[in-house]
């Protein structure tokens, strides 16, 4: 067609990063939780990557369900994203975690070993088996609780005396 343009995605759903556009996987396409939450949470960051916020506080600055958020955490987690530091602390990848020098970020990145960083190997591969081992553990947990396996402590302990 003569004269069509191309659209172009908002802004806000470019990733900030050439790594990440390099290896966005399905789950982390523009539109859905999980690059929503991503985006949110890049917008939350501490410098260094640092995202201090609880599952309650990001679904409220998400206008989204708490449930949501807690789905599509694991994305995040298996595309190597986002990793949990703790309860309420979330630490984003290097390669788009914000700096205030970009001499700091480039240094950090250098830091990184070959396989962490997100422009080399196969990203979405590394992600799909990623992904399918937290939901054979997960389904692997819930078949314990069910059957009720929980291991006995059976064994005497080996405590001392104090006298």
């Amino acid at each position: 067609m003569e004269g069509a343009t191309t659209a172009r995605p908002p802004a806000a759903l470019v990733p900030a990063s050439p790594a990440l556009a390099h290896a966005a996987p399905p789950p982390l396409r523009p539109g859905n939780v999980s690059a929503r939450m991503l985006l949110h949470m890049m917008t939350e960051q501490e410098l260094g990557g640092l995202v201090v916020a609880t599952h309650d506080e990001l679904s409220a600055g998400l206008a989204m369900e708490r449930g949501m958020i807690s789905r599509a955490m694991p994305h995040l987690v298996a595309a190597r994203l986002v990793t949990v530091v703790r309860r309420g602390r979330f630490q984003l990848h290097r390669m788009i975690a914000a700096f205030n020098d970009p001499r700091k970020q480039q240094r950090a990145v250098k830091a990184l070993p070959r396989d962490m960083r997100l422009d080399v190997g196969d990203f979405e591969d590394e992600y799909e088996r990623r992904f399918q081992f937290h939901l054979d553990e997960k389904a692997r947990k819930a078949e314990a609780r069910a059957k009720g396996n929980v291991a006995p402590i059976n064994k005497p302990t080996r405590l001392k005396r104090v006298h």
